[in-house]
């Protein structure tokens, strides 16, 4: 098949799985809904798979779309190196989210139609990776902004889930409405909506009012990022995140490992050309405060969903502030890699909560390693990627953001420097809360655990070797493959669904080279890395293991504290970046005192809607009654009077016609001639 079927043919899939599976409310196969979905998602791989195969080079497809004067807006789809690899990432993500809500949301009534939004929500993310155009860009961006509304309020009969669809979703509409400015004001400055132009064209020459053209260049790139703030969580806009938590969870894990959140990382990489140094320096900058200020809140989260939400926003500062020092290739590898292990994170948490039968507060869990053994494994791989382990891909894409950060510090202006050391406290912070949540979650305790808590780590070491020991040795060669198989053949859903996962996030598929970022793959497609600073990766293990003795200390007295009910010494500063700093409290103020304060800017909006709209309505409604008074009356007065009149006259006059009708043929034969001679008459005389 040709690039062009291949792509439809994939969109095309997603779209009508999702139409099907509505069609299937009410019905007895509601409960396959969750098996052909993952069909879908396979084929769609397969798919995938072979337009990356066999067309490695550059494919553009031009439609006609919206025709505009001597230049037409085209529909096009762009297929290019960074279309490519997220077209997979996408679908091979959505494949295992669709494998662990196979089990997931087995008994939800709703089965059908969660799996009906899962798939609109692929079909619109990769119609948003396929755009060659902003404008088309946006049409799909809002797609995916509604299908996250869909997917956040999933279980609308819950008001916290409403409320935080909603959030959402007006959140992001602030953020578009930036973005759609920046569109236009691009357009304006460069006369096209294509990506594949801003590389290689020119401003337009024209006049411009008070700012000349590379002014206006970065103001239009920082209203783009205005959307980008919105989709992808970023300061001042991040407080949606945390609560689209009330969606179910393989749809948490959806939407922040390689959907709706990355979205905006994806549109930076395809403006990437036109970023000016002023804006790059606000994007880097942005995403570095974001990044250390989510790793802060996370530190103090009790629900697991809520701490990896905080990660997520964490982890996309990264990402942003990659994009802004210009580097892309560091920027999308790091987006791959946290697909991988965020979304493992996610479902091992979803795989915990429905064995603690939803139960998400970290504080009440705990000794669950020899209950899970395997999500543990999962959840300790993908834990080690997220903190930026050696062996992990996310050791390689976090050290290479983290390289360009010191080197985009250290080689230009102090200021830039800020960037950087943001960068490296939040990897610190990752690692402290890293540790708190697998700690809390899987470590051993009791419910007096003054003195078990002294020696948890032994007791939780012994039992992972010996786990594993039995697992994989055996009294003879035989036996231990018997074990292995069995192992194996024991796997659940959440067992196959998080080690994949788990496994994805290793290094051997990004570079051969464990503990070197020069030899991944993405900088060979993207362009490769300037410098590599040696000292780097010593100030990071330092970091990493300074956090991981701290983190681990502060979480066994915080266990303790919790059981014997003791007062927090830091409860202010805890309750604070608990709440986000209490930005969301003063949103909320702000708008409920905006809109429904003394100072109300929508008080000359009230009283225009009531003294002119209103009564204007009500005027128009009472004209309306008048007037169908008075057409009723003309119609029971005239029109009726006239029907049953004329009614009248004709029945008078057939009952006299009927009397002549008396079988005298002489008669008629007498008649007929009066009217011919009659006729003829006539006819003679004109």
């Amino acid at each position: 098949m040709n690039p062009e079927s291949l792509v439809f043919f994939n969109l095309q899939i997603y779209l009508l799985g999702f139409i099907f599976f509505l069609s299937l409310n009410n019905t007895v196969f509601v409960k396959t809904a969750g098996g052909i979905s993952l069909v879908i998602s396979i084929l769609g791989v397969i798919v995938t798979s072979s337009l990356l195969v066999n067309n490695p080079g550059t494919v553009i497809l031009t439609y006609d779309w919206i025709p505009i004067g001597e230049k037409p807006i085209h529909f096009i789809l762009l297929i290019n190196a960074q279309t490519r690899f997220m077209l997979f990432l996408v679908q091979i993500i959505a494949c295992f989210v669709n494998l662990f809500s196979l089990k997931y949301m087995s008994d939800d009534p709703g089965v059908n139609r969660f799996f009906a939004y899962l798939n609109l929500f692929v079909f619109s993310m990769l119609g948003l990776v396929l755009a060659g155009n902003l404008l088309q860009l946006y049409f799909f961006w809002e797609l995916v902004g509604f299908c996250s509304y869909l997917l956040i309020g999933f279980w609308y009969t819950r008001k916290t889930a409403n409320a935080a669809a909603i959030k959402a979703f007006l959140l992001n509409r602030i953020g578009d409405a930036f973005f759609l400015a920046g569109i236009f004001l691009v357009y304006y400055l460069y006369g096209t909506f294509r990506f594949d132009d801003f590389a290689h064209s020119a401003l337009v020459e024209r006049n411009y009012l008070y700012l000349n053209a590379h002014q206006l260049q970065t103001v239009a790139v920082l209203l783009l990022f205005g959307g980008v703030m919105a989709k992808s969580a970023q300061l001042p806009l991040q407080v949606w995140l945390p609560d689209a938590m009330e969606g179910p969870t393989p749809a948490s894990a959806l939407i922040h490992a390689a959907t709706m959140v990355v979205a905006g990382i994806f549109l930076l990489g395809r403006i990437a050309p036109v970023i000016t140094p002023e804006a790059g320096f606000v994007i880097s900058l942005t995403g570095a405060l974001t990044s250390a200020l989510a790793g802060l809140s996370a530190l103090y989260q009790y629900d697991i969903k809520k701490v990896l939400a905080f990660s997520t926003i964490s982890q996309l500062g990264f990402m942003v502030a990659g994009m802004g020092m210009g580097e892309t290739a560091a920027s999308l590898f790091h987006l791959t890699t946290h697909a991988f292990f965020k979304a493992g994170l996610f479902l091992c948490a979803g795989a915990v909560i429905s064995y603690l039968h939803h139960e998400q507060d970290m504080r009440k869990m705990g000794d669950l390693i020899r209950k899970m053994p395997a999500v543990f494994a999962a959840f300790l791989i993908c834990s080690g990627a997220l903190i930026g382990l050696p062996l992990s891909g996310g050791y390689l894409s976090k050290e290479s953001i983290l390289n360009a950060a010191w080197i985009y510090g250290l080689q230009s202006a102090d200021h830039k420097l800020l960037v950087p050391v943001l960068l490296t406290l939040t990897s610190f912070l990752t690692t402290c809360y890293v540790v708190r949540m697998v700690v809390m979650v899987f470590f051993q305790r009791e419910d007096s655990p003054v003195e078990i808590l002294l020696d948890t780590t032994k007791k939780t070491v012994d039992g992972a070797l010996k786990s594993f020991k039995e697992l994989l040795t055996g009294d003879n060669k035989g036996s231990g493959e018997d074990r292995v198989i069995q192992f194996i053949r024991n796997l659940s859903i959440y067992d196959t669904a998080t080690l994949g996962l788990a496994f994805c996030s290793l290094w051997f598929f990004y570079s051969s080279n464990p503990l070197h970022a020069k030899e991944v793959w993405f900088f060979t497609e993207f362009g490769g890395i300037r410098e590599m600073y040696d000292w780097l990766p010593w100030l990071v293990s330092f970091i990493i293991l300074s956090a991981l003795l701290i983190s681990y200390n502060n979480t066994l007295e915080e266990i303790r504290r919790y059981y014997f009910k003791e007062p927090d010494p830091h409860a202010r500063f805890s309750r604070l970046a608990r709440r986000q700093f209490y930005m969301d409290d003063l949103y909320e103020r702000l708008f409920r005192k905006i809109f429904t304060g003394e100072k109300n800017i929508l008080k000359p909006v009230s009283y225009i809607e009531t003294r002119w709209i209103d009564a204007a309505v009500v005027k128009l409604g009472k004209s309306t009654l008048y007037f169908a008074r008075m057409a009723g009356k003309m119609e029971k007065d005239v029109i009726d009077a006239s029907v049953m009149g004329f009614f009248t006259l004709i029945r008078a006059l057939g009952n006299k016609i009927r009397k002549w009708g008396k079988g005298n043929i002489q008669l008629y034969l007498l008649g007929l001639m009066a009217a011919f001679a009659a006729l003829v008459f006539i006819l003679i005389m004109l």
